[in-house]
């Protein structure tokens, strides 16, 4: 007989997993969004050198790429907690990245700002998730014992 608890665990990991989804989804509609459109798409910005404009499009790609490993990663049954992790410290970083921005340039549009928080959240949550994916390909050893 099941637990209450763990009808809520599975309402959590399901949530979970449609947040995943939909992060991933956003992540490839903003990186198609980044390479296809010019500079002067973006909130706050205005014309660029073609050096910048080069970056902006190529972290582009990075963000379609990030977006597939996670619809990649919410497919799997039971997702490896070590992808997850993985996907965690990226979002991390890509929020680390900005508050450094934030700090040598100043304050960007508004929208940056929020996209910080939302950053930090998503890899929170997906850190979250990979202590309750049911997947202990992290604490396994890698080798057999000799």
């Amino acid at each position: 007989m099941r637990s209450q608890s763990d009808g809520v665990r599975d309402m959590t990991i399901k949530t979970l997993r449609m947040l995943g989804w939909t992060v991933g989804a956003v992540l490839i509609a903003l990186g198609a969004g980044r390479m296809l459109f010019s500079m002067v798409t973006i909130p706050g910005s205005g014309p660029v050198d073609p050096s910048t404009d080069s970056e902006t499009r190529a972290g582009g790609a990075l963000l379609i790429a990030l977006g597939v490993a996670c619809v990649w990663a919410m497919r799997r049954s039971p997702i490896p907690s070590t992808l997850l992790r993985f996907l965690a410290i990226t979002m991390g970083l890509i929020a680390i990245a900005r508050v450094i921005s934030m700090v040598d340039a100043g304050m960007p549009h508004w929208t940056f700002a929020v996209s910080t928080v939302v950053e930090l959240a998503a890899g929170g949550l997906t850190y979250w998730y990979s202590t309750m994916s049911g997947d202990r390909s992290a604490t396994a050893p890698t080798h057999p014992p000799v």
